[in-house]
Formats: structure tokens, sequence, C-alpha cells
């Protein structure tokens, strides 16, 4: 049999696809099987589905979506909350919210909770702890964990450093 392909991979599978036909008995269903298919997505030029960009939320979505957590952001917001409003299902809508801001909802509230603590650190008449309960964190050490994590400083930090740029 002589098979007349250029492509030295389908060239490769084809003369393994020919040998496996030949063999008797076969060495596994399933490595017959296996080099048909990687010959079909050769020719067919099949890619694996991580090159595809999932589609992102509208501007109305995003802006509807982004507004709410900046409003909301110092309480609880459920993902079921986020995606009603943007009316899709929760897993469509954070894989869109993603592909939209690169960051999934729930980091992106964190930023606006930190953005709206910066602002409270500024006055110099409220304590962390006081911050951290307004902000909704569980105590200081989380609000001091987040804030660092978003921030690269800690909050006293923070403040020490955002008052001394005023002065």
């Amino acid at each position: 049999m002589r098979l007349q392909i250029d492509d030295t991979k389908m060239a490769w599978l084809a003369a393994s696809i020919a040998e496996e036909c030949a063999n008797h008995p076969a060495l596994h269903d399933l490595y017959g099987a296996g080099l048909v298919d990687a010959l079909l997505a050769l020719l067919f030029d099949v890619r694996r589905d991580a090159e595809r960009r999932r589609p992102g939320l509208s501007r109305q979505q995003l802006a509807l979506v982004t507004d709410f957590i900046e409003a909301n952001c110092f309480g609880t917001i459920r993902l079921g909350e986020l995606a009603e409003l943007a009316r899709l299902s929760e897993t469509y809508f954070s894989h869109a919210f993603k592909a939209s801001t690169g960051q999934p909802p729930h980091r992106w509230q964190m930023q606006a909770r930190i953005r709206k603590v910066q602002a409270l650190l500024l006055k110099d008449d409220v304590n962390l702890s006081e911050i951290a309960t307004t902000a909704g964190f569980a105590d200081q050490a989380h609000f001091t964990r987040a804030f660092k994590g978003i921030v690269g400083l800690t909050p006293a930090e923070w403040r020490r450093g955002a008052h001394r740029a005023q002065k």
C-alpha cells in the first residue's frame, strides 16, 4: 500500500493505522481509535477550544453590574444577584465578566471595597477595627490581609504614607 501524504505527522499516523489494521491481534481498540482521531484532527485542522475566546458582557451589562458592585461593595453580593442583573446564568455570567474585566466578580468587588476603604483611612478619627467592620470584613486581620493583597501595604502603612503625601 502506498500513501501519497506530504505531511510527516499525517504520514506517520496513516502508516501507524495501516500497521495496526495488519496487526493480529490488535494492540487495543482505543489505540486504533486514538490514531484515527488524531489523523482526522490533523486532516480537518481541529484545534482545542482553549484558543477560543469567551464572549464578554455587553457595555450595558458591564456598566449595570459594576455600578451595582460599587454601590454595594461593603455588603455581601451573591453571584446570582449579579447574574440576574445581567440576565445570564451564574456560570455564563462569571466567565463573561472575567472575559470583560480580566478578573472574577469577587476580586472586582474586593478592589471596589478597598478603594472606598482608602477614603476612610484618610480620616484620622476612624480606627482600623471600625473600618474593617464598616467595610464588611470578618475582623481586622481579614481586612489587613485583603488590603495588603490588593495594595501591597497594610492599612496602617498605607495610612501613614498617605498622610505624609498630604503634608
